[in-house]
């Protein structure tokens, strides 16, 4: 893993993780974002998928327990993923003569999946634009303090940016958490493609969570009153049978009664202990509308061809009786028309109609004055029967309410039962593990005797190369102070077998060697065998005598003399250059030699595959060494090292720099003039078997 992108993970919010694939498939499930750790393996998860595992495999989190880090935004996840795994180039452009913003429509169109990266000659910040399946977060690390900026912000800030971009082309394999019952694979790139679009604020995502299909208790209302020609009766029963005439005058009055008191049952008591006349009148109004409806609809019905008019008689009369209800089940929050029928009073159910003919026989007066009948003073100033309804509708609500408390406290004791029986054989499988780690640790420890009388040496754990070098650096020391040191070499005062002898490259690294490998060997082999710790050497101890003896001291005088000068070597490591107001921006090197204040004295570029050095890796070295040579007065040179050959081009580009060839006049080699005093030499070094080469300038 890169070291800056450890340090910014373990910087993130922690979140609580259970151990071993359970833990993975808990945080998949809560749909979490951000990094998952186990040892030395790393992960990614964006909204529960599992991006890559890097560093080892998923069976590292096999009954482990690991550290989990929330990401503050889903797009670091994602582009961090999509770095560690690696891509391919596909494209570089300045953004002068093609703007991040017309790529960035290009490559969505296009339903790209990578990152965007723009760096190179950008003062302000690193900005990178992730994309999958055409769908893309920004991200960007603004100023010296690399402030987080994402989202439009900060691909608004990346727009407004000069410099050079690359396309990078990333596949990214969601990895199966073992033991998840999930979607196939095609699902899972969908779902991640819907993470990133949700991520990123896509509307069609959040518009289809809205569309939820009508309820089964809704659509009948709607079908009755379309079949019935848009006006369905508001007191009428699915047993009434108009078609009766003999019947005709009790039903009607029996439905004009009975319409009476269930209207007044539902009214509060101050309103209806007053006056029933209201009540009443209403009751004959939804009857005559009732009698409208089934003669043939309404005129205003028959002009609307879509059926608005359907929809208008319905809310008119619902708002017509906007009355509180007093259902013990409308107490609870049910709404009257989440229920099927409750908007018509033909489908008001048992309950109802019970309550109505028992308010109706227990208030007799009531039931006169709705069929017209006078009534004494005496008897109407009474309180009527709906405070009785209110109490039963209280009680009713309690004891519901009780039972679903009882409900959850038995689930409460069930579940506590069952977590104090998984705590147990947890316990159990505990002690039995330690026990098993005692026995396989004295196991390790005869192996590793048995070992060591063989002269084998055993790793304990691994590390990839880049990740070890990027974590060392190395120090300039001697056995003895007084002894042949560089400086007195320089002064010509001591021999380079004496200063080789006397001289140590002592490594100090950011974790811990013991027991770790790299590339199949102990850390301080593999560290010794690298082609960065090769030619640190050969720069501070052959490097000063090759000068001295071929008497360039004067025409490389910046390599010369910075040699001694050198305390520290730091590998992959980067250069701070000052920008405007107190600011700065850095510049990554595979190679920084230091002197004691930690001012740059060489900068060095590594070239490790086997093909010929490039003209762009020569140009690139060119160009971010001038930004640090103009900042750092201290920069004596800079190096390219290949352990193959260099290009032509690559050559032309250094001569070209440099201004050199038959008709140059400098009586400085291979020299880079920033100004009449300033400058620093540029030097091309081959690496063979081991030994290094000043090809550029030639001695």
């Amino acid at each position: 893993m890169d070291s800056e992108i450890i340090d910014a993970v373990t910087g993130w919010d922690s979140a609580p993780a259970e151990r071993g694939y359970g833990g993975l498939r808990s945080l998949a499930d809560d749909g979490f974002s951000g990094a998952v750790v186990a040892g030395m393996t790393w992960g990614f998860m964006l909204n529960g998928r599992l991006l890559g595992v890097f560093d080892g495999t998923i069976a590292d989190f096999d009954d482990e327990s690991f550290e989990a880090y929330r990401a503050p935004d889903p797009s670091l996840p994602l582009l961090y993923a999509m770095q560690e795994t690696g891509g391919d180039v596909r494209a570089q452009y300045y953004s002068e003569d093609t703007p991040l913003n017309d790529a960035n429509s290009t490559l969505s169109a296009g339903g790209f999946t990578g990152y965007v990266e723009l760096s190179e000659n950008v003062l302000s910040g690193d900005y990178y634009t992730v994309y999958h399946g055409g769908k893309s977060m920004s991200v960007a690390f603004v100023g010296n303090s690399s402030r987080l900026v994402t989202g439009d912000e900060a691909f608004e800030l990346a727009d407004d940016e000069i410099g050079i971009y690359k396309v990078y082309d990333v596949d990214i394999d969601l990895v199966e958490i073992p033991g998840d019952d999930g979607d196939d694979a095609s699902a899972e790139d969908d779902t991640t493609d819907a993470a990133v679009g949700g991520a990123a604020g896509g509307a069609d995502a959040e518009s289809d969570e809205q569309d939820e299909p009508v309820s089964d208790t809704e659509s009948p209302t709607i079908e009755r009153a379309e079949a019935n020609g848009g006006a369905e009766s508001a007191s009428s029963t699915p047993s009434a049978d108009t078609s009766n005439a003999d019947a005709t005058g009790a039903s009607a009055t029996e439905q004009t009664a009975s319409s009476t008191t269930d209207t007044a049952t539902q009214v509060p008591q101050a309103e209806s202990s007053t006056d029933d006349t209201p009540a009443s009148t209403t009751s004959a109004s939804a009857t005559t509308a009732d009698s409208g409806s089934k003669n043939g609809s309404s005129s205003d019905a028959d002009d609307d061809d879509d059926g608005d008019d359907v929809f208008s008689a319905e809310a008119e009369w619902r708002n017509a009786r906007s009355i509180p209800s007093l259902d013990p089940r409308d107490s609870e929050g049910e709404s009257v028309k989440d229920r099927p029928g409750k908007g018509r009073r033909g489908k008001q159910g048992p309950k109802r109609a019970k309550r109505s003919r028992s308010s109706s026989t227990q208030n007799p007066s009531k039931s006169s004055t709705s069929n017209g009948s006078s009534s004494s003073p005496s008897t109407s100033s009474k309180p009527t029967k709906p405070t009785s309804a209110v109490s039963a509708g209280k009680v009713q609500s309690l004891r519901e309410e009780l039972a679903s408390v009882k409900s959850e406290r038995d689930s409460l004791v069930s579940e506590r039962d069952t977590l104090q029986r998984e705590r147990d054989e947890y316990r159990q499988r505990a002690d039995e593990l330690e026990s098993r780690v005692e026995e396989l640790e004295s196991e390790l420890e005869d192996i590793r005797a048995e070992l060591d009388e063989n002269g084998v040496t055993l790793t304990d754990r691994s590390m990839p190369a880049d990740e070890a070098l990027r974590g060392t650096n190395l120090f300039v020391r001697y056995a003895k102070k007084s002894g042949a040191t560089l400086e007195k070499a320089h002064a010509g005062q001591a021999k380079q077998d004496d200063v080789v002898e006397n001289l140590r490259l002592e490594h100090h690294t950011t974790f811990d060697v013991e027991g770790l490998g790299v590339d199949g060997k102990p850390y301080e082999e593999f560290l010794h065998d690298s082609a960065e710790f090769g030619f640190a050497k050969w720069a501070v101890t052959d490097l000063l005598y090759e000068i001295g003896q071929t008497g360039n001291r004067s025409s490389l005088a910046g390599v010369f003399d910075s040699i001694p000068e050198v305390d520290r070597i730091e590998l992959y490591g980067t250069v701070s250059i000052p920008i405007d107001e107190g600011e700065s921006e850095s510049r990554r090197f595979d190679i920084i030699f230091r002197d004691q204040m930690g001012n740059p004295l060489f900068v060095a570029n590594m070239n490790d595959s086997r093909d010929p050095a490039t003209y762009s890796m020569v140009q690139q070295l060119i160009n971010d060494s001038k930004n640090v040579a103009d900042g750092n007065e201290t920069l004596g040179s800079a190096f390219v090292v290949t352990k193959s050959f260099f290009e032509p081009e690559a050559l032309e580009a250094a001569t070209e720099e440099t201004g050199g060839g038959l008709l140059s006049r400098s009586k400085r080699k291979s020299f880079v003039k920033l100004s009449r005093k300033q400058g620093y030499h540029l030097c091309l070094v081959e690496a063979r078997s081991g030994e290094f080469h000043l090809n550029v300038p030639d001695l």
